[in-house]
């Protein structure tokens, strides 16, 4: 389909969606004298429109004047048709439970409130559900490099959170252009603060550069996470800014949506050869505490129940996708930067931190690595070895992704530590050692590669399924040639596109798995 007729398909399912839900909210209002449980739900379908609502006049705005681009607009589609299944299967089932007589036939108050009762709550289940999937997709305007689309987001054309909580990171983004190559002076409204602002007494969470703290003169006991960095010293002219701009983005995120600690400043560290490293403030969710590494959990909690696998998997994969909406890579995605919070002294969230090495996307990318094998299995094998001449992109966070994804599901560490020798080793099912050894350091990383992807071939299905396996494997074979890489024929420029195939063939298909 070409682009004019993507266009126009999104602006006529927008139109048939908002007029069911216009039906929808109608017919949620005309119940509410029933008893509170019913009125609760309903109330709660019309909070979850609401928020469909915003966005979709959004979508129409852009996709009246053109500002979609064409894999966005396929992909937008896409989501709109199943909404619309979703809300016209809700107004159809509202209206045939709504019945309570036929000729010959009177259905009782009790039973019919319910069934009334039951489908309300599979309408709000799917609206959530849609919602929950859809979210990822909306953040993908940020891409869109456009000022018209800042004018369709003004609040006097768009109100509500969700243009403001959009606006608020294309603003971040546009600050970005307007002072990429300055450091921050602005001491008004800079992103950096005084080392005074935390206390000095720090607990170091074991195996990361990650500290537990608070703020000076907090009386309320609440922690705050310190994330620091382990920049290059080629890096330095440009690490402030990078670390500056991730900074303002990360100021804005939402825990609950993409799987990231709110950042409320950062901290300059000076260190003993001169440089200059930093750390993030985080800012912890009232209610999560004792923070442990994925892999300390891959080691010590071996019988981890599969819905957990599965919810972690989930909001690592939310976690990488606002990385890369926001226009940077990660760098080093692994089980060491992924913490684990407990909630009621159980595993409850897991966010993606470690920014040791993050920069935008399309600055000049450090092409110095390092030799350890425990890093490198997680890098692509073109990024192995003491130095590289193949620039860092998006796709190099996917594989490192698809292999915390083999191990999630495995619920294995890959890599183990040996007290006898005191040093680390595979695990010993993880047949590298010849490549860990090999002298060329691509070819063992490509070694390392064909054995992961063995082993998810033949672990995986059983474990998990075939579509979580389908999931790894895009994952790790994301940059391979031929037909079956849904990201083979993607232009390493091209984030918007590599942003669509990552929704479409990782996140929704993750989300689409429940226990």
């Amino acid at each position: 389909m070409d682009p004019a007729s993507f266009a126009l398909s999104v602006f006529g399912t927008l139109d048939i969606c908002i007029r069911y839900g216009h039906e929808l909210i109608k017919l949620c209002r005309e119940i509410r004298t029933l008893p509170d449980d019913i009125s609760d739900i309903a109330l709660a379908i019309e909070g979850a429109w609401l928020k469909a609502e915003s966005q979709l006049d959004l979508l129409k705005r852009l996709s009246r004047n053109n500002l979609l681009a064409p894999a966005l607009s396929a992909h937008y589609d896409e989501a709109l048709q199943r909404l619309r299944v979703k809300i016209s299967g809700a107004v159809t089932g509202f209206e045939a439970v709504g019945k309570r007589s036929s000729p010959g036939i009177k259905i009782p108050q009790k039973l019919w409130m319910v069934h009334l009762k039951r489908h309300l709550e599979r309408v709000v289940g799917d609206l959530e559900d849609w919602q929950r999937r859809f979210d990822p997709s909306w953040f993908l305007i940020t891409l869109i490099a456009s000022d018209r689309v800042d004018q369709q987001l003004d609040p006097r054309r768009h109100p509500g959170r969700n243009a403001a909580h959009l606006r608020e990171i294309r603003e971040a983004v546009r600050q970005i252009a307007l002072t990429e190559t300055r450091p921050d002076n602005n001491t008004t409204h800079s992103i950096f603060r005084s080392p005074t602002h935390v206390e000095e007494q720090r607990q170091q969470i074991p195996g990361t550069n990650n500290y537990l703290t608070r703020y000076v003169g907090d009386t309320s006991g609440r922690e705050i996470l310190l994330d620091g960095t382990n920049l290059t010293r080629s890096s330095a002219p440009t690490s402030k800014i990078h670390v500056r701009d991730l900074a303002r983005l990360l100021s804005h995120v939402d825990p609950t949506t993409f799987s990231l600690l709110r950042c409320a400043g950062v901290i300059e560290v000076p260190t003993s050869d001169q440089d200059t490293q930093y750390q993030f403030i985080f800012e912890i969710p009232r209610g999560l505490r004792s923070p442990k590494t994925l892999r300390k959990l891959l080691i010590s909690s071996p019988r981890m129940s599969l819905s957990k696998r599965l919810q972690f998997a989930k909001q690592l994969a939310r976690s990488v996708m606002f990385v890369h909406t926001t226009g940077f890579v990660h760098k080093s995605i692994r089980p060491e930067t992924i913490l684990i919070f407990n909630e009621e002294d159980q595993p409850s969230a897991s966010f993606l931190v470690g920014f040791e090495r993050i920069r935008r996307a399309e600055a000049r990318t450090d092409l110095l690595g390092d030799l350890e094998w425990e890093r490198n299995l997680y890098r692509h094998p073109v990024r192995q070895g003491l130095w590289t001449d193949v620039a860092f992109i998006m796709q190099h966070d996917i594989y490192s992704l698809g292999v915390c994804l083999l191990e999630m599901a495995l619920w294995t560490s890959f890599v183990r530590h040996d007290d006898g020798t005191g040093i680390n080793m595979p695990w010993a099912d993880l047949v590298i050692r010849d490549a860990i050894r090999d002298k060329d350091a691509r070819r063992g990383g490509f070694a390392m590669k064909k054995e992961l992807v063995t082993i998810a071939k033949e672990r995986l299905p059983m474990l998990v399924g075939d579509q979580y396996t389908e999931i790894v494997l895009a994952c790790l074979c994301c940059l391979d040639g031929g037909e079956e890489n849904i990201f083979a024929d993607v232009k390493d420029n091209d984030d918007i596109v590599v942003g669509v195939r990552f929704i479409e063939n990782v996140l929704e298909k993750l989300e689409d798995l429940h226990i």
